[in-house]
């Protein structure tokens, strides 16, 4: 949230490297400002310009202790002040750290919204055209293994036989001795799998779609892309793409609702929590608190046999980084002040209401010059957060050598999302690059930018 000519401000803090590095992000150039003044203090820090006209006072006392005499690295370019400071106060010998009991990969879940043994009706995301003939119950709602984990970690889940017949006792144990590939679990009409963030449904359910190319379902109404149909005659349909009404009886009349896949019906939520579930399942050295040097391809491909294929390669740099941020504005983050203040203060209020216009605005034009003649002391208050810090690119695919590279590297990790997803991942990571300066923002055709996971 903009503070006067502050728009943004952004705070690593490393507390092993006892320092923090500050990017500040003004909407002023200096080019444009005559000078500009920092004070340090040991709990605040005043950036002061214009001859004192304006003076911001960032505090973060409460999270941490300054060194006023280590200031280091000071970059004073375009719309940004960035330097580097100590955190170690007035020594640097030793220092006493928090432990860190923060795990972002905790309570990594994925929360169905639907029930079992209730009827829905599938419908269009866009138009709400039913897409199957009649409502379905599903008797089992179950979540799929996760691509990245160890297949001998997995196991099949067990189908109802009726007269529990030898036949699928033995059909079972072959099932789980194989230990299948999570798409090659093959449900019954009855039957709703789920992942992330897609459906695994009986292609029995898709009746008013069009199948085209025998592969891509689409809605038969609007044409909105649904999903794919897979070997095993499965519909594999993103969450996006398809609604769940449920009929809820009353004594009047019967009421529809509406509701998706999952509770959380956010993209930016679903794709910070991919990549926390992709670190956690893949990377083991997170565990042992170590910070994960972890890659991971992003593909988005668009329905058709030629149809365009895109990638993001993202390299985590760090997965658990401390951040301040600008809190969220109140009524005691941001006081105004004046030489005059006090005789402001006491200047009587009047009630009339003038009839005449050019009275109005004389009156209004007072009040900008007196406005102008102020000088603005404002109180930014920081808010801590965690984020990931990344580097990324993403371009369609055209065998560059770089997305070969990433391919071939056993050690990456391809993850399929939806283009809605791949959509908002790029526009939120564009715009957290803001958060640095340019010198600072580009290596090698790659990005760099914040993913906030809390």
């Amino acid at each position: 949230m903009p503070i006067g000519n502050i728009d943004r401000v952004l705070v690593e803090l490393r507390p092993r490297l006892q320092s923090a590095n500050f990017f500040i992000l003004f909407s002023i150039r200096f080019a444009e400002i005559r000078n500009t003044k920092i004070d340090l203090g040991s709990d605040r820090i005043i950036i002061s310009t214009q001859n004192n006209d304006e003076r911001y006072e960032l505090r973060m006392g409460d999270y941490f202790k300054l060194h006023t005499q280590t200031l280091s690295s000071l970059l004073i370019k375009n719309n940004y002040i960035c330097f580097r400071i100590n955190t170690n106060e007035n020594k640097f010998h030793s220092e006493v750290l928090a432990i860190n009991e923060y795990n972002a990969c905790t309570n990594l879940r994925l929360e169905c919204a639907l029930e079992v043994n209730v009827n829905y009706k599938i419908v269009c995301s866009n138009c709400e055209n039913p897409l199957n003939e009649q409502p379905v119950a599903f008797d089992r709602i179950l979540e799929l293994p996760s691509d990245t984990m160890d297949s001998s970690d997995w196991y099949c889940h067990k189908h109802p036989h009726q007269n529990g017949s030898s036949e699928g006792n033995t059909e079972n144990e072959v099932c789980s001795s194989k230990a299948p590939h999570s798409s090659r679990y093959t449900p019954t009409e009855q039957d709703l799998y789920y992942g992330p963030f897609y459906a695994l449904l009986d292609g029995k359910h898709m009746k008013r779609v069009h199948l085209k190319a025998d592969r891509f379902f689409y809605c038969k109404r609007c044409l909105q892309y649904l999903g794919i149909m897979k070997r095993n005659q499965s519909a594999k349909i993103w969450y996006e793409n398809l609604r769940f009404e449920k009929q809820i009886e009353k004594i009047v009349e019967p009421n529809t609702v509406s509701m998706s896949l999952f509770k959380v019906e956010q993209n930016l939520a679903h794709f910070q929590y991919l990549v926390r579930k992709t670190v956690n399942d893949f990377n083991f050295i997170s565990h042992l608190g170590l910070p994960p040097i972890f890659k991971i391809i992003f593909e988005m491909r668009r329905p058709g046999l030629n149809g365009d294929v895109f990638y993001m390669l993202m390299q985590i740099m760090d997965a658990n980084l401390n951040v301040f941020k600008i809190s969220q504005p109140s009524s005691d983050s941001e006081d105004s002040s004046s030489s005059d203040h006090s005789s402001s203060s006491q200047r009587p209020q009047t009630s009339r209401q003038s009839t005449d216009d050019n009275e109005v605005d004389d009156s209004d034009d007072n009040e900008e010059e007196q406005q102008s003649s102020e000088k603005v002391h404002k109180i930014i208050h920081l808010d801590r957060h965690r984020a990931m810090k990344v580097m990324y690119r993403y371009e369609k695919f055209d065998h560059q050598p770089i997305i070969d590279f990433w391919m071939q590297d056993y050690n990456v990790v391809n993850v399929e999302i939806s283009e809605q997803m791949f959509r908002t991942a790029v526009r939120y990571l564009d715009s957290n690059s803001n958060y640095v300066p340019e010198c600072y923002r580009h290596n090698l055709g790659f990005t760099l930018s914040y993913l906030d996971i809390t």
